[in-house]
């Protein structure tokens, strides 16, 4: 039983993000970074003097991350929590280094055996420590970034740890308000398997573009995920038609809607400002989180960012389902001028 009870564990952490669950190992590794990646659907292209930007695309790390130190906390699903954290250290004008951590704690489980007797109870959790640096790669404007990350996760009596890496670039042309990234993720192996079963890690090539208006302080972003998987679109039988015959009529899909379906949006207002406002909204979440005939604006996210003196607060609100949803907190602490 108590063997039973883990595998059923292992299968619901691999199923957290819907349609992709269940065909990679350390799925939390895919989750939201930061309550501002949370809020604008997680874009590839933030950039500016927020450490928090880094922990999303390696490429964006500059040398005026230098000192800040970020935490956030989220309160998870049904008694599970989880967080991030990162610190950035100079290394010159130029470059510096950001040192980060992931955790996920499952909460605690009562155990039974085979034949229902009660035995002792157990708790899951996994982790990530992150190391990540960025240059310029050819010209000033093209940045190239890498983050190596260690992973060791403990359900229960089993336990599995794994390298991955992340390689990211990013391009802003000097005095542009557009700009284009490209992100590989999670790229890597088991070190250690659960049971001599080796998994595949949730690899996800990205592509961002983002820009923002002349003449109002707000910035879009645009994000293309997955594509190594494409497509992610399927057809739903709950949505098929009645026809004359007492059959159905299943509409087939077009190109338009598998590249939605991999899509994100993002718009931030006065995103360099004291008070910013930020709206996402991730389709592929919707169209999997949904409930057919019930409206709950799965997909849709929004959050705020509050910047007092050397602190930076962040919130997130994000809509999954009429089951659930999800609050994001998060503190930056500058460093002294």
């Amino acid at each position: 039983m108590r063997g039973l009870i883990v595998c059923l564990l292992i299968f619901y952490l691999s199923s957290l993000q819907a349609q992709l669950g269940g065909d990679a190992t350390f799925r939390f590794l895919e989750l939201s970074a930061t309550p501002r990646s949370l809020a604008l659907a997680d874009p590839i292209t933030l950039q500016n003097n927020d450490i928090g930007t880094t922990m999303i695309n390696p490429a964006s790390i500059r040398s005026v991350h230098g000192g800040q130190l970020m935490v956030n906390y989220e309160p998870y699903f049904d008694g599970i929590n989880r967080g991030t954290a990162a610190y950035a250290y100079t290394i010159n004008r130029k470059k510096a280094v950001v040192f980060d951590v992931s955790y996920m704690h499952y909460g605690t489980f009562e155990g039974f055996d085979e034949l229902g007797n009660s035995t002792a109870n157990f708790t899951g959790n996994e982790v990530a420590l992150g190391l990540a640096s960025s240059h310029y790669f050819l010209q000033q404007d093209l940045h190239l970034g890498a983050r190596i990350r260690y992973i060791r996760s403990a359900l229960e009596t089993y336990t599995s740890s794994g390298i991955t890496a992340d390689i990211g670039l990013f391009f802003q042309p000097a005095g542009a308000t557009w700009r284009l990234a490209l992100l590989y993720q999670h790229l890597g192996k088991q070190l250690t398997t659960y049971q001599d079963v080796v998994e595949p890690l949730p690899s996800n090539l990205t592509f961002g573009f983002s820009n923002s208006l002349r003449y109002l302080p707000l910035r879009w972003h645009v994000s293309f995920h997955h594509l190594n998987k494409w497509p992610l679109y399927f057809d739903n039988p709950e949505e098929s038609t009645a026809n004359l015959g007492g059959g159905s009529n299943q509409s087939s899909s077009g190109i338009i809607q598998k590249v939605l379906r991999q899509s994100t949006f993002g718009v931030e207002f006065f995103p360099d400002g004291v008070f910013s406002i930020r709206l996402g909204y991730h389709s592929q979440r919707a169209a999997e989180m949904r409930i057919l005939d019930v409206r709950n604006f799965s997909g849709v996210s929004f959050g705020v960012g509050i910047q007092m003196r050397r602190l930076r607060f962040q919130l997130t609100h994000s809509r999954y389902s009429v089951a659930g949803n999800r609050m994001f907190f998060g503190l930056t602490i500058e460093p002294r001028e």
